[in-house]
């Protein structure tokens, strides 16, 4: 049955799907081999046989070093890391609650912000990082809210000298048998986060063969989820964060956000061709990280399927398949990673 039906979304997902999804490192910044995906219900047998991929379930985190994951999860919360001392990773990316923040943008050192805090949890099975998608590994997107004047605005030689003068730092660092370096300091943060995976949700023990894992209308959720084509984006692993996408693909959907439309990618290149594109957001536990969308427009998940289906899709879904799809997101929560429960007791 589990075969059965991976063959299936397979089948599916191949004869949605343009572009390459594995990108070579020397090309991970050409634009011309960029993953985005064109939207479109035709089904080209000529396409199954490129490009597939599956949604599969989320893996267990492998063994890590318990220091090492300390230490990363202390500076991931301290906010001495930040210019003004007041922001820490874990202001924006509630590790307590859903690794996000509840607020509509995320605000910084400065009470600036422009776009919507993503989930933290699962976050190294992403191929690209930042709603612009600009990098594409865990280290490098650290430097994005270090340096950015409106997030902690700091740098990695203050970071280190902070760091370097801790008497909590050495000891943490001694522990784990690193030395206190730049790169270690990032190692530790990457190391931290690559163990925030939340697996075994409902969905995934439904994708493993238990049948009554998720509710008969989640069951329909999924099937429409298929069938009206958000699986054409929402893929992989993580449902999500690997490719980028045109946000308003039916219509325009820019909306001003305190002076400022954000252009997506576009603001980050300034090439015309990326304009409004954005990264396709994982749906792993969608239902608890509301609002939705980069501003935060969204304050429900009714609302933003309605909205996707309307802008991306080009649909109107009747009520009852709308019910459906959000009792299948529900079935992709699962509870918080097991490593936080470790760290907290410690």
């Amino acid at each position: 049955m589990l075969n059965a039906r991976i063959a299936i979304i397979a089948a599916f997902v191949g004869s949605l799907c343009l572009g390459a999804i594995v990108i070579s490192a020397s090309d991970m910044f050409s634009h011309d081999h960029f993953p985005i995906h064109e939207h479109g219900h035709s089904h080209d047998n000529g396409e199954s046989a490129q490009n597939q991929s599956l949604v599969i379930p989320i893996p267990t985190p492998e063994p890590a070093d318990f220091e090492l994951i300390k230490v990363g999860w202390t500076l991931f919360n301290d906010p001495n890391l930040s210019s003004n001392k007041s922001v820490s990773c874990g202001t924006c990316h509630n590790l307590k609650t859903n690794g996000a923040q509840i607020t509509p943008v995320s605000h910084g050192v400065k009470g600036q912000g422009k776009r919507n805090s993503l989930t933290v949890f699962n976050v190294s099975l992403n191929y690209r990082f930042f709603w612009d998608g600009r990098t594409n590994s865990l280290t490098k997107q650290l430097d994005g809210p270090i340096h950015t004047p409106t997030e902690m605005d700091s740098s990695w030689q203050n970071i280190h000298a902070y760091v370097s003068s801790s008497s909590t730092y050495q000891t943490l660092f001694s522990a784990a048998k690193r030395p206190i370096t730049i790169n270690d300091i990032k190692f530790a943060l990457v190391s931290f986060q690559e163990q925030l995976l939340t697996p075994h949700s409902p969905f995934d023990q439904f994708l493993q063969g238990k049948e009554d894992a998720i509710t008969p209308q989640a069951q329909k959720g999924w099937e429409a989820f298929q069938k009206i084509g958000c699986i054409n984006c929402h893929q992989g692993s993580n449902i999500g964060g690997s490719l980028m996408q045109r946000f308003g693909y039916y219509s325009d959907t820019a909306e001003p956000n305190g002076g400022w439309v954000d252009t997506g990618r576009h603001a980050f290149t300034q090439k015309d061709i990326d304009m409004h594109l954005f990264r396709v957001a994982s749906l792993r536990n969608v239902a608890d990280t509301p609002p939705y969308f980069h501003d935060g427009r969204a304050a429900t998940l009714k609302k933003a399927i309605n909205i996707m289906a309307d802008v991306q899709l080009g649909v109107t879904l009747e009520p009852e398949t709308v019910s459906d799809l959000v009792a299948f997101l529900h079935s992709l929560s699962a509870p918080r990673p097991h490593i936080l429960e470790e760290l907290e007791r410690d």
